[in-house]
């Protein structure tokens, strides 16, 4: 959209603040109540929810945004970010006018979105002056068909090939933050093997035994890689980067280039309002850090423009 919407009133508003307890070793748990006083005191009517188990923050996030809440705020990862926006998308599917505002309060291991908003997790006071300020910004959402009966949407990006199985591995590490991306990344890098893959972006298609490849709305991934670092929230389009296998060796003394968001040779960077991915049968992505995989060896992603309004830093 042209110009960004209006500022969001609290004073009367309903405010769903959605946490998951687990999330940066309890940081957003010590973060709520400055939050709810906060809030309370401009107005707003607070109705707070401790998450259990995964899914749970996507089913609050949905019956938030059916019972008419003016902003629900993920208290958490990426992982319960990513979930609260399904959860709304579920309701109301973007576009859709009446959909809640999205707030964040970033409490994870990696925060890549964040980022994009301005926010910092070592900034749980910042949050919640931006959520006051209640500054919105209308952002693209990507639609994934393929992954099971539903569509599922993403924020962020979209990781293929190695950023899948890296990711995966973090999800299932026990090692602290730092580690699990660090250690954990070295040691799915070594057990990984690259695998052909065919992406088209609108008219552009790529062949080839992909090592890494991302999807991007965002920048950032793994806690601030930047291998789409021209992405922006609002361009109305994808941003892939495919970076075709040339040998284990060569990917890991280039990996620091890489990260970095440089061109190095066997890189493929394409743009595009529909991709569509084809590679092995039942081959893993990851959305906005979710493990998911492909039903039949195929996944349609679509973007949305000007999908959700979301809360950002002043």
């Amino acid at each position: 959209m042209d110009s960004p919407p209006p500022p969001l009133a609290l004073a009367g508003a309903s405010v769903v603040l959605i946490l998951n307890p687990a999330s940066g070793r309890g940081q957003g748990a010590r973060a709520l109540p400055a939050l709810q006083s906060a809030l309370s005191e401009v107005g707003a009517r607070c109705e707070v929810h401790e998450t259990q188990a995964p899914g749970e923050a996507a089913a609050r996030a949905r019956a938030a945004s059916e019972g008419g809440a003016a902003l629900v705020v993920a208290l958490g990862g990426d992982g319960t970010l990513h979930e609260v926006v399904n959860g709304i998308c579920a309701a109301s599917p973007p576009p859709a006018a009446d959909a809640p505002a999205l707030g964040l309060v970033p409490c994870g291991t990696g925060n890549d979105y964040a980022r994009m908003l301005g926010l910092s997790a070592r900034d749980p006071q910042g949050a919640t002056a931006a959520l006051l300020a209640g500054k919105l910004r209308w952002v693209d959402l990507g639609r994934i068909d393929g992954t099971g009966p539903r569509p599922e949407w993403f924020c962020n990006n979209v990781g293929l090939a190695f950023m899948a199985a890296a990711n995966a591995a973090h999800t299932e590490s026990r090692l602290p933050a730092a580690l699990s991306y660090s250690l954990g990344g070295l040691l799915s890098y070594l057990g990984f093997r690259a695998q052909p893959f065919e992406v088209t972006a609108d008219a552009r298609t790529w062949r080839g035994a992909l090592a890494i490849g991302q999807v991007g709305i965002g920048r950032y991934c793994g806690g601030g890689v930047a291998l789409t670092p021209d992405a922006s929230l609002s361009s109305g389009r994808f941003q892939v980067f495919l970076l075709e296998d040339r040998g284990k060796l060569r990917g890991f003394l280039r990996w620091p280039q890489i990260a970095r968001g440089r061109k190095v040779p066997g890189t493929t960077l394409l743009s595009g309002r529909r991709v569509t991915i084809k590679g092995p049968p039942d081959f893993l992505i990851h959305a906005d850090g979710e493990v998911l995989r492909a039903r039949v060896g195929e996944l349609r992603l679509s973007l949305v423009p000007d999908a959700l309004r979301v809360v950002v830093a002043s």
